[in-house]
């Protein structure tokens, strides 16, 4: 299926295209992935997020299918499966924040995930509809949902999965904590950004990039001596690495 992606075309523009692809990335690996690791080992999670994880290839097959169309209320009503998916999710995150609380710290910040991805499905569904809220450029429009699929929904489930090891071995538990908590306060001040100030751009973007290299100091220092399997702790030195870079 991924060889038929990349071989078929969806736009003119080579740079729109990546993007598209990048999309799609976010659609078939990423959020596939992240709930799988969402439930805790031997919990299957509530039935909303059943659901969620039963429907998501189907959601995800209209949703790519729409940039095969041209944009307008075909393309936007195929699109919308994916923010029906998303909002069957982040109920099942409001479900799991309303039964447990706060904390622990690590699981509201996997809720978080949850609880941002409808964001990328919207814009998502704006893009295929062909509109330009705000002024915004068809490309910043494109951008913001890979963004709130990756860091919207993947950071956050991510450093929920580390929080999980963490809690297991000492560790410093303030510099994870403002990790977490830079990681789901940086979204949306960089949204305010890009709609009202660049300075509140600045501010979510500086927040994001601290919360992501601390996050991958407690990944290098705590979370890989804590797994066993070589080949996980290189994958993790990796990302750890690549969140740092990018």
């Amino acid at each position: 299926m991924w060889l038929l992606l990349l071989l078929t075309t969806t736009s003119d523009l080579r740079e729109t295209e990546v993007i598209h692809k990048v999309v799609f990335f976010g659609m078939l690996v990423v959020v596939p992935l992240g709930l799988s690791l969402v439930p805790a080992v031997g919990e299957q999670g509530p039935s909303w997020y059943r659901l969620a994880v039963l429907v998501q290839p189907v959601a995800a097959l209209p949703a790519i299918a729409s940039f095969y169309f041209e944009t307008g209320p075909l393309a936007a009503a195929l699109s919308s499966a994916w923010l029906i998916l998303a909002l069957v999710i982040a109920l099942s995150g409001l479900m799991r924040l309303k039964s447990r609380g706060l904390y622990p710290v690590e699981e509201s910040v996997i809720d978080a995930g949850l609880l941002y991805l409808p964001v990328a499905g919207v814009w998502l569904v704006v893009y295929r509809l062909g509109i330009q809220p705000f002024d915004y450029g068809e490309t910043i429009v494109l951008l913001t949902v890979i963004h709130f699929h990756f860091a919207g929904f993947a950071a956050p489930i991510i450093a929920g999965m580390s929080g999980r090891v963490l809690a297991t071995r000492k560790h410093p538990q303030a510099i994870f904590k403002f990790s977490v908590f830079a990681i789901v306060a940086s979204m949306p001040l960089v949204a305010a950004g890009i709609t009202f100030s660049p300075w509140l751009g600045l501010i979510g973007t500086l927040l994001l990039s601290a919360g992501l290299v601390l996050l991958a100091v407690l990944t290098v220092g705590w979370v890989i001596p804590a797994i066993a399997p070589l080949s996980t702790r290189l994958l993790l030195f990796i990302g750890a690495l690549s969140s740092c870079s990018a």
